[in-house]
């Protein structure tokens, strides 16, 4: 059910949005996930290594990954665009602070071993692959930024708290205001959290927690896209300064 067939007994309730709620809020995320299957590890791994495709072809499966996302996020631009507000000032610089406990947290958890086979990422370096300072590889490392601060932060958000952390309250999810914190909701966000980033789940569950304060605080989907965009901004420039590619 949509906004558009509510019931005229149910046409009192209030509707939070997004237009087109289920376009809008996991369309986008199911195609970003889907695409993602195929991309190849070093291991040589998953679903990617029973197509065959080497770990050398990682940059033109991100590259059709993010094609294929984005492709969908401006069909669903207009009712996206209007629903997620205005920015609050703080909430990206929280977003910033908060990359310090990640990154610590990740590398406290590699040191044991926990998670790391469950939570394989590419670890892609292209100053490895394509050679240090070649154009390839600062244009990979372009498309791998904007992948990463921007199409990953609205997804994401978009899903866990456009859709599953008010899903768990209600079916009809748009009735619920964005940014409730009830117990469902906090419980349907730690298992994401930890089931999603494996290889982070203590830094993960710290971190979705936070932001989950956010969206308590200010009601506005923008504030924890850009709170997410923050984050990821530093932990890509910690990535890329440190080399630690096993973080992404």
């Amino acid at each position: 059910m949509t906004p558009a067939s509510v019931a005229p007994d149910q046409a009192a309730a209030t509707d939070h949005g997004p237009a087109r709620p289920w376009h809008v809020c996991v369309v986008p995320y199911a195609v970003f996930l889907a695409a993602g299957a195929a991309e190849p590890v070093a291991s040589g791994g998953g679903l990617a290594g029973a197509l065959g495709l080497s770990y050398s072809a990682y940059p033109v499966c991100y590259a059709l990954r993010l094609a294929a996302t984005l492709a969908v996020l401006a069909w669903c631009w207009r009712p996206l665009a209007a629903w997620v507000g205005r920015p609050t000032w703080w909430p990206p610089l929280l977003g910033l602070a908060l990359v310090v406990p990640w990154v610590t947290l990740a590398s406290l958890q590699r040191q044991t071993g926990w998670g790391a086979i469950l939570g394989e990422r590419s670890a892609f370096d292209p100053f490895t692959e394509f050679g240090a300072g070649s154009t390839l590889a600062w244009a990979f490392l372009a498309l791998r930024f904007f992948g990463l601060v921007v199409v990953v932060s609205i997804v994401e958000e978009l899903f866990l708290r456009g859709f599953l952390m008010r899903y768990v309250v209600d079916e009809e999810f748009w009735r619920v205001p964005f940014g409730r914190l009830v117990p469902a909701a906090l419980i349907a966000c730690v298992g994401y959290a930890a089931l999603t980033h494996p290889a982070e789940a203590v830094a993960a569950v710290g971190w979705f927690a936070a932001v989950s304060g956010i969206t308590a605080a200010t009601r506005k989907p923008i504030d924890a896209i850009l709170a997410h965009a923050a984050t990821n901004l530093a932990l890509g420039l910690y990535v890329v300064q440190t080399g630690t590619w096993w973080l992404w």
